[in-house]
């Protein structure tokens, strides 16, 4: 059965999202930029909400921004065939190598271990 690992940027104050609701405050230096790539090379599926979902896609094609470091074309690589599951009762579709859910979280995480 596989595990599961969860992972979330949250503020020292408990948010999520800044007070304009975006999630840029959470760009990492490069060293942190680096953990995340050595941490995402281990990663089988991620799970998304729609606004981390938002975010995330523009990764998709960022391997096409010719103003992007080694660092971040190497994450692009590893991210766009990584498969997605994204959680949107709002979304009626998704790009890239995602799918949203069928189920609730609980039901989707039992489906992902078996």
């Amino acid at each position: 059965m596989r595990s599961v690992t969860y992972s979330m940027g949250v503020s020292l104050d408990g948010y999520i999202v800044g007070p304009d609701g975006g999630f840029d405050w959470t760009a990492p230096d490069e060293e942190v930029f680096r953990s995340w790539i050595d941490e995402i090379r281990e990663v089988g599926v991620h799970l998304l909400g729609r606004r981390l979902y938002d975010t995330m896609l523009y990764w998709e094609t960022a391997d096409q921004d010719p103003s992007l470091d080694d660092s971040m074309l190497e994450w692009a690589a590893i991210w766009k065939p990584l498969p997605k599951v994204v959680f949107s009762t709002t979304l009626p579709a998704v790009q890239g190598n995602a799918r949203l859910a069928s189920g609730g979280l609980a039901e989707e995480i039992e489906r992902l271990r078996a």
